[in-house]
């Protein structure tokens, strides 16, 4: 067998984690290499041994050279999360979604998350008076404005038990921070769901919060402002109306597919009704979106808003037997800002 690993563990150059390999022919004498390079070269038959060691116990295993095949494995791994760490703008969905369960059920398990019933009754609530942050009105280019307003766009999570496994899930939709205290603006219809434990929130960092307060919300425009827990965020400014061809931006988690800006333009303002003809306005735009992006903040090229996602309608040219074919064009309704500004003044 032959195989050469290198690898490097930064939890041991903070003391944490202490870890060591040796592979020698037998009869010869050991050399121990400690992490952050630990390797293993052979080209005959050898022990290896592998040593794990923290502060509160010590774990020492002889193992066969197939331990070199292992720590390949290891350090193809452990070498992906350090390109992921290395270039931020690599977004890997499924380790994401996995942290997002996992800091959301930790938190719930600390019993200081708001029931879901309780928010959900909350939405009844018409005004939330808060000082904004003024819009600075400076455009950027595509590569800085992505990078500034990322840190803002939330992923809004419903904790929920599926009821065919013990684990929790959580199903995401989008938000964006408005406020550095932690208010933040969604969609009416992403917290009305009376299913599941609680909501929470979290950014690309990874940085977690539980969802504490619905502050306003109007189910007519479909908005709804909440309080995240002990959160200080960067917040995005709310700008005026934007007119109709305005170019417009949209950092949303289409699908999964987490942190995904699309660009388009402002396509009209039109009446939405529902089945009972009471009417809304809303915003149509042509930047892309799906499921997943609900509350996600539509943007102007400056990063300040100038409405919120809400829904889409797909326009299908016939229908036969009941079944819709020749899908023509999605049209992109949206939340108008002046409806966000409504619930805050």
């Amino acid at each position: 067998m032959k195989g050469y690993v290198s690898w490097q563990l930064r939890g041991a150059e903070r003391g944490r984690l202490f870890c060591a390999t040796s592979c020698f022919p037998p009869g010869q004498g050991q050399a121990w290499t400690m992490v952050p390079q630990a390797y293993c070269q052979t080209k005959e038959t050898r022990d290896c041994f592998f040593l794990v060691r923290n502060r509160k116990f010590r774990l020492c295993g002889r193992m066969k050279t197939f331990l070199c095949l292992l720590l390949f494995v290891l350090t193809l791994a452990i070498q992906t999360l350090y390109t992921f760490a290395a270039n931020p703008g690599i977004v890997d969905d499924v380790a994401l979604k996995a942290q997002f369960e996992r800091n959301l059920s930790a938190l719930y398990d600390t019993k200081k998350a708001t029931p879901l019933r309780t928010l959900n009754e909350q939405l009844s609530r018409p005004k939330a008076r808060t000082q904004l942050p003024r819009a600075k009105g400076i455009k950027l280019s595509p590569a800085k404005f992505y990078e500034s307003c990322r840190p803002s766009v939330l992923m809004i999570g419903r904790l929920y038990k599926c009821g065919k496994c013990t684990k929790w899930h959580v199903n995401s939709a989008s938000g964006f921070a408005i406020t550095e205290s932690g208010i933040v603006a969604t969609n009416h219809h992403v917290i009305e769901n009376n299913e599941g434990a609680t909501f929470g929130a979290m950014d690309y960092k990874g940085n977690t919060y539980l969802v504490s307060e619905v502050l306003a919300a109007s189910k007519a425009d479909d908005v709804a402002i909440i309080q995240l827990k002990d959160a200080k965020l960067k917040p995005l400014p709310l700008a005026a109306k934007a007119p109709v061809g305005t170019s417009v931006n949209v950092i949303s988690h289409p699908d999964g597919r987490f942190f995904t800006m699309t660009k388009g333009d402002v396509s009209r303002y039109f009446v939405s009704r529902t089945k009972t003809g009471k009417g809304a306005q809303r915003m149509a735009i042509t930047a892309d979106y799906a499921k997943g992006s609900s509350g996600a903040p539509v943007l102007d090229d400056t990063g300040a808003v100038v409405g919120m996602v809400s829904a889409t309608n797909s326009i299908y040219y016939n229908q036969v037997k009941g079944h819709k074919e020749n899908l023509q064009m999605v049209i992109k309704s949206c939340i108008p800002v002046d409806a966000i500004w409504k619930l805050l003044r």
